[in-house]
């Protein structure tokens, strides 16, 4: 519950403790809670969301692990659960996409918007777990592309 509340709230720093953490259950419901809200748009897309979750997660912990320093490393799971808790805003999207159309200027601001929310948040707990505050920018690059990707099916 807390690390929801810390995606809620991305202007707070999140607390190591929570970091350490490597909950697998939460990223998990919100992936069938994304699927679900597609669905009722008449899309079925759980292939397309967790092929892009997969990949995307080892590309993370791939990237994260080459421009951490040598005494700091992530976990595969860590990864997966900080990549999955941050996508709770596009869940949210996928809930108002089920009501209002999402394919005009209002929609494109959400959109825009929601992504750059799961990038903040996403960057504000790789920097607390490996404390990569310099290179953040360099770690959220790749966080919005992913979370792009999960906008894209969302919307379309």
């Amino acid at each position: 519950m807390q690390k929801t509340l810390a995606v809620l709230i991305p202007t707070k720093t999140p607390d190591h403790e929570i970091m350490i953490d490597a909950d697998m259950a939460g990223p998990l419901v919100f992936c069938l809670l994304l699927g679900f809200c597609l669905m009722l748009r008449l899309k079925m897309h759980f292939g397309y969301i967790y092929g892009f979750g997969l990949i995307g997660c080892v590309g993370m912990y791939t990237i994260l692990n080459l421009m951490s320093d040598h005494d700091k490393s992530i976990d595969i799971f860590r990864t997966i659960s900080i990549l999955g808790y941050c996508l709770l805003p596009i869940v949210g999207l996928a809930a108002l996409s089920t009501v209002f159309s999402l394919k005009g200027y209002i929609g494109f601001g959400l959109t825009a918007f929601t992504v750059l929310w799961c990038t903040i948040a996403a960057t504000r707990f790789v920097e607390a777990t490996l404390g990569m505050r310099d290179q953040r920018y360099l770690v959220a690059y790749p966080l919005m592309l992913l979370y792009s990707c999960f906008a894209l099916i969302t919307v379309f």
